[in-house]
């Protein structure tokens, strides 16, 4: 049996360790509603989880992907990621989370040398698209910063302008 076969038969059990990890890394007050609510509209923290841990873990293991399935399917969660507290390096650890996993689940079947370079080449995949999810997270973030910054200056242009009414003598209280 090969390398992709054994990722092919241990997909569930590996997704379901790593989604596992990635809910134990997140904030304290979503976890439960991440563990228990499995409805798409009641929690689509947790289905865009499970959405980027499947497309992730088949562009890991080599199977053939289109890299816009992929990519969206990540983006959607990094995104998420994006506008929670916390720092880069936890909103983006979690993919590494899943190294962990394949080498406990997967390198015990790596017999042969070239068997290791397939598991070599899994990692470096995941280490890519890591790569990628960092640069989406950064596009989220600035889009973020964008945002904030335009709601204030037109928080400050309507103050500016109510300023302007109450000198004239013009405001007229409600």
């Amino acid at each position: 049996m090969n390398l992709l076969e054994y990722f092919r038969n241990d997909k569930e059990d590996i997704l379901r360790l790593w989604t596992g990890a990635v809910y134990a890394a997140s904030p304290f007050e979503t976890k439960g509603l991440l563990r228990t609510v499995t409805d798409p509209f009641g929690n689509p923290g947790a289905d865009m989880i499970r959405e980027a841990a499947g497309a992730l873990y088949d562009a890991v293991a080599g199977e053939e992907t289109t890299a816009a399935d992929v990519k969206s399917a990540m983006e959607r969660f990094v995104k998420l990621r994006a506008v929670q507290q916390g720092t880069p390096s936890q909103a983006l650890g979690v993919f590494y989370l899943l190294k962990p996993v394949m080498r406990e689940r997967l390198l015990p079947h790596c017999s042969t040398p070239d068997d290791v370079n397939d598991y070599l080449t899994a990692e470096s995949r995941l280490d890519s698209l890591a790569l990628l999810a960092f640069d989406m997270y950064m596009a989220a973030r600035e889009t973020l910063a964008e945002s904030r910054v335009k709601e204030i200056r037109n928080q400050h242009a309507q103050i500016t302008r109510w300023a302007r009414a109450f000198r004239g003598g013009s405001f007229i209280a409600g």
